[in-house]
C-alpha cells in the first residue's frame, strides 16, 4: 500500500470552505481596487503628469454648478468651458480638475464658479503632447479624497483573503483533539524541526502603518463633512450636524493619538527570540535564547514569559467579540537594573497536561513568548512571538 495519507472529507471540506472565503473577499478587493484606482489612482497619475504641462491664459466662456439629483440627495461639480491658444491656434477646454465625480458641498463649487465668471481670464495648464488636453486646477482638490472611500472594500477584501489563506496554522492537521495523526508522520514533523528565530506576531512598523491608515481614512471622511458645514449655509440645521459630528471628531483625534503612541514605540529596545525547536511537543523541554537591540539602559523592567492562551470568537448581536483566557504563564526572565542584561537564555518545560496549538473557525489555542519592556518616561513595549506546540510525543 502507498504510504501517502488520504485526505479526509473534513480536510477537503475545510479547504473548499477557505477557497470560497478567499474568492468571496477577492470580489471586495477587486471592486475596491478598480473603483479606487479609477476615482483616486487615475487622477493622481494625471496630476503628477501635469506638473510638466505648460501654462496658458484661458478666457472663461461659460461656468455653472452642475447638480446631479437622486433619491439620496444632490451632488455637484464645476461645469466650465474656456478658450485658450497654442501656437496661435484656438482650443476649447471643458475640464476644471482631474477628478470627474460629483460630490456634496455646493458652497465650495459655487465659490469656484463665482471666481470663474464668463469673460474673466485665468491660468490653465496644457498638455504639450496634446494641445487639446487642458485643465484649470492641476493639483489635488477636496473632491479627490472621496476616491479613498473604496479603500474600505480593499481593506476588508485584503483582510478577508489573508484570513482565508492563513486561517489555519502550520500545525492544523495535528491540532484536532480527535486526530489520530500521532505516529510516524507526527514524529518526523516534530523531531525534524530544528532551531528557529521566532518572528513577532505583529511587527511594530506594521502596527504603526495600520493605525495611520485607519486614522487617515477616518479623519479624511470626517473632514469632508466638516468642509461642507462651515461657514453655515443651512442655518441652525448645520449646527445640529456639527454637534452630531463631535463624537466622530473625537474618535478621529483618538486615532491620531493612538498612531503617534504606537510610533513612539518604534524607538524602544527591540527583542529577538530564538528557540532550539521550531515545533515543540507538550512535555518537552524548550531552550529559549533572547537578545535586546537598542539602548537597554532605557529599560526599567524586562519580563519574558511563555504564555498559553485560549481565544474564543463569538457574535453578540451585530458585534463580533474575542475573549482571551491565559491558562499557562511561565516566567523565563524578570530583570531590573542593575541586573538588566542585553542577552540571556532559559530552559522551560511545556506543561504536559495542557492543550497543544489548535485553531478552528471560532476557537484557538495560542502559545507564544511574550516580551514586555517597561521604558522610563515612554510608552512600554509588548512583543509577542508565536510558538507552535504539538501534541505530546507518544
Amino acid at each position: 500500500m502507498s504510504g501517502t495519507k488520504p485526505v479526509s472529507n473534513g480536510t477537503r471540506a475545510s479547504a473548499i470552505g477557505r477557497t470560497v472565503v478567499v474568492l468571496f473577499f477577492a470580489v471586495f478587493f477587486v471592486i475596491g481596487s478598480g473603483v479606487g484606482g479609477w476615482f483616486f489612482g487615475k487622477p493622481i497619475l494625471r496630476m503628477l503628469s501635469a506638473r510638466q504641462w505648460r501654462s496658458a491664459s484661458c478666457g472663461i466662456l461659460t461656468s455653472r454648478v452642475h447638480a446631479n439629483q437622486d433619491s439620496d440627495g444632490s451632488t455637484y461639480r464645476v461645469a466650465v468651458t474656456y478658450r485658450y491658444f497654442v501656437d496661435d491656434r484656438p482650443h476649447v477646454g471643458q475640464r476644471y480638475q482631474f477628478t470627474t465625480m460629483s460630490t456634496s458641498g455646493y458652497r465650495g463649487k459655487a465659490a469656484i464658479v463665482a471666481r470663474l465668471r464668463p469673460g474673466t481670464l485665468t491660468d490653465c495648464w496644457v498638455n504639450p503632447a496634446d494641445p487639446g488636453d487642458a485643465v484649470i486646477e492641476r493639483g489635488p482638490t477636496a473632491d479627490l479624497w472621496f476616491g479613498l472611500i473604496p479603500l474600505v472594500f480593499v481593506i476588508v477584501g485584503g483582510a478577508g483573503m489573508y484570513a482565508g489563506v492563513a486561517g489555519r496554522g502550520r500545525f492544523s492537521e495535528l491540532s484536532s483533539s480527535k486526530s489520530t495523526t500521532t505516529g510516524a508522520t507526527y514524529k518526523r514533523t516534530v523531531h525534524g524541526a530544528g532551531s528557529a528565530a521566532l518572528r513577532p506576531k505583529y511587527g511594530r512598523g506594521l502596527q504603526v502603518a495600520g493605525w495611520v491608515v485607519v486614522a487617515l481614512f477616518w479623519n479624511g471622511i470626517v473632514a469632508l463633512f466638516l468642509y461642507d458645514l462651515f461657514p453655515s449655509r443651512r442655518g441652525g440645521l448645520t449646527w445640529f450636524f456639527a454637534l452630531f459630528l463631535i463624537p466622530f471628531v473625537l474618535i478621529g483625534i483618538g486615532l491620531i493619538a493612538a498612531a503617534i503612541y504606537q510610533a513612539l514605540k518604534l524607538t524602544n529596545p527591540r527583542p529577538n527570540v530564538t528557540v532550539d525547536k521550531a515545533i515543540v511537543a507538550l512535555g518537552s523541554v524548550l531552550r529559549v535564547d533572547w537578545s535586546i537591540e537598542g539602548r537597554v539602559e532605557r529599560l526599567a523592567h524586562l519580563s519574558i514569559t511563555l504564555e498559553g492562551r485560549e481565544e474564543a470568537t463569538y457574535t453578540r448581536g451585530t458585534d463580533t467579540t474575542t475573549d482571551k483566557r491565559v491558562f499557562a504563564a511561565i516566567p523565563l526572565a524578570d530583570l531590573r537594573p542593575p541586573e538588566m542584561a542585553r542577552a540571556g537564555s532559559a530552559n522551560v518545560t511545556i506543561p504536559a497536561g495542557t492543550m497543544h496549538s489548535f485553531e478552528a473557525s471560532h476557537n484557538k489555542i495560542v502559545w507564544l513568548i511574550r516580551v514586555h519592556g517597561e521604558v522610563i518616561s515612554w510608552p512600554d513595549s509588548d512583543d509577542e512571538f508565536p510558538l507552535t506546540v504539538a501534541p505530546r510525543d507518544l
